[in-house]
């Protein structure tokens, strides 16, 4: 099993949080600003020094929850202070961006890591496509051939015009040259049916987030199948899943994090169509409310270390995901509560998940093999 720290970045002075999108931006004070990402740095620090394999960034505009809005340039801060752990962007959003724009970032990302970046291609929310003035409808479809793009523009060892249905670049030359061979490994969206059938048909990963286990178990098990008619077969960790944890020194003292981790309703939304039945084609239960949908605002791994690696082990049994991204931070838990946080799962849990690999469990709700 590997995982990744999010560094979020998050603005967390509750002024700025009174409007969620778009926030004012005279609610920014740049003090606390700078010891709001002095604190995210020692994170990330300290997730290296534990030995989590990946420190994540995210790209978010207009709103304090993630200040990000160009991903990047976190990730090459963080690529001077990290020691051991890689970079996972995760990710730029492909639908609003130059593609060969992104390729040139993710080029010179690799190089400076060293080789050691991992990348998801996003869409985004609908909130995020308004940054740039974006027609929604269009976005799955620039998506899709931007990932394509994008990934020709890293591996193409001579110059080459490509000429699509969203694109046209009469030239696309990337520079710098190849750190990972053939390209950092790339990562697209697992979130629905169609971008399931998109990712395994044109071999990249996937990255779910946040959906309970049984709807990721049948989104995993659909992109094996899909893999399997295209002679496809991906590892453990091409499997992606952006989860929020809590690791308490006791169950009731998780418990407690957890009342305490979202004081405010966020929006929940359902399960994506064709996903959140069991096996007779029965709704899951609250589906149709949107509670078991999209649960941000949940914490998806909650309680003592003990339980907290049963929860991830059975996770991992049900869905075959290889890969976590965690969140430590949100809401009402405080930063010195989050740190606590992040060492129990760093010291008490990490070393028990390592061992989690694909021929050890099965995989989504056919139970087809890893």
């Amino acid at each position: 099993m590997k995982t990744s720290f999010l560094c979020s970045n998050t603005y967390s002075d509750p002024a700025a949080h009174e409007q969620f999108y778009p926030a004012p931006r005279n609610r920014f004070d740049a003090t606390l600003g700078g010891q709001e990402l002095d604190r995210w740095l020692e994170f990330a620090r300290t997730a290296d020094a534990l030995g989590f394999d990946y420190v994540s960034v995210s790209e978010h505009h207009y709103a304090p929850l993630m200040v990000s809005p160009n991903a990047a340039v976190l990730a090459g801060a963080l690529s001077q202070t990290l020691q051991h752990a890689g970079i996972a962007w995760l990710g730029p959003i492909v639908s609003i961006a130059n593609p060969v724009r992104v390729a040139e970032e993710i080029a010179m990302l690799d190089q400076l890591t060293g080789g050691r970046l991992l990348v998801f291609l996003l869409r985004g929310t609908p909130n995020e496509f308004v940054t740039y003035n974006v027609d929604p409808s269009k976005t799955r479809a620039i998506t899709e051939e931007a990932s394509l793009l994008i990934r020709r523009a890293l591996t193409e060892p001579e110059p080459f015009a490509w000429k699509g249905d969203q694109f046209d670049f009469p030239v696309v030359s990337v520079w710098p040259g190849a750190t990972q061979h053939p390209h950092p490994p790339l990562l697209t969206s697992g979130m629905s049916v169609d971008s399931v059938r998109f990712s395994a048909r044109n071999r990249f990963g996937i990255a779910i987030s946040f959906y309970p286990p049984d709807i990721v178990a049948q989104l995993t098990d659909l992109y094996r199948t899909e893999c399997d008619s295209v002679g496809f077969t991906p590892t453990s960790d091409q499997l992606l899943y952006r989860a929020f944890i809590a690791v308490g020194e006791t169950d009731a003292h998780a418990e407690e994090l957890r009342e305490r981790f979202v004081p405010r309703e966020l929006p929940k939304v359902p399960p994506p169509a064709g996903i959140g039945t069991d096996a007779d084609g029965r709704r899951h239960e609250g589906a149709d409310q949107g509670g078991a949908g999209f649960a941000f605002g949940a914490l998806q791994f909650c309680g003592s270390a003990e339980s907290v690696v049963a929860q991830i082990r059975e996770f991992h049994a049900q869905t075959g995901i290889g890969h976590l991204d965690l969140a430590f931070t949100l809401g009402g838990i405080t930063y010195a509560e989050a740190h606590d946080s992040l060492r129990r799962f760093g010291e008490q849990v990490l070393p028990q998940i390592r061992d989690l690999s694909d021929d050890r469990h099965a995989v989504g709700a056919g139970g087809v093999a890893g």
